[in-house]
């Protein structure tokens, strides 16, 4: 008996697409980072146990590098819903019960954190210039406030992710299965298009 094939819908938002498409273009570009990473603590220990010779300078950029592919890893991980969450409970909840849930979540939990640690970050970057602060080690990396500056340039595009998870829950949520309405014309038929739930056909084996 062969496999059968068929269909599902899948409900595309044009303005979430441009939202979450800039998240991931600048996530893509910055996964990069992961190689750099590899050569340096390929390069690391070489020195230490090839030269018993290991660099702090070395260390410490790992460890920076490696902050920029984990805190932009955040918005794209949102764009693609493969963050953690508590599916034990979500799988068996009906679509409307998910979108309601998703809301209030990004709404009353997502938001206000990112909106915290973005204003209180701009302080820490701020600090860390005013006062040249720098590594404890005399050879170490000094301008922390460089990777100090992660945090609200992260939390800027997570914002960004968030705003277009937001907006796919509530448009889903108000779309509830029915056709699209008639195009119109000018600026309302462009920003009624970009708003628009459109449903495409994916095929499934």
């Amino acid at each position: 008996m062969g496999m059968q094939t068929g269909y599902e819908p899948v409900y595309r938002i044009p303005v979430v697409d441009k939202l979450n498409g800039f998240v991931r273009g600048i996530a893509h570009v910055l996964a990069w980072v992961n190689v750099v990473v590899i050569a340096t603590i390929v390069a690391q220990v070489v020195l230490r146990y090839g030269f018993s010779h290991g660099l702090v300078a070395l260390e410490e950029l790992i460890w920076q590098l490696y902050a920029v592919g984990i805190m932009f890893g955040l918005a794209y991980a949102v764009t693609n819903d493969t963050h953690i969450r508590v599916d034990i409970v979500r799988i068996n909840l009906s679509p409307t019960k998910k979108h309601v849930i998703e809301i209030l979540g990004v709404l009353f939990l997502l938001m206000p954190f990112i909106i915290i640690i973005f204003h209180h970050s701009l302080a820490w970057v701020w600090q860390a210039y005013e006062i040249g602060e720098a590594s404890s080690s005399p050879t170490g990396l000094g301008q922390r406030w460089i990777v100090k500056s992660i945090i609200p340039l992260s939390f800027a595009l997570l914002f960004v992710a968030a705003l277009a998870r937001l907006l796919h829950s509530i448009l889903l949520l108000m779309h509830k299965g029915e056709e699209n309405e008639p195009e119109l014309s000018g600026r309302v038929s462009l920003l009624r298009h970009l708003f628009s739930v459109q449903k495409h056909e994916t095929e499934v084996k």
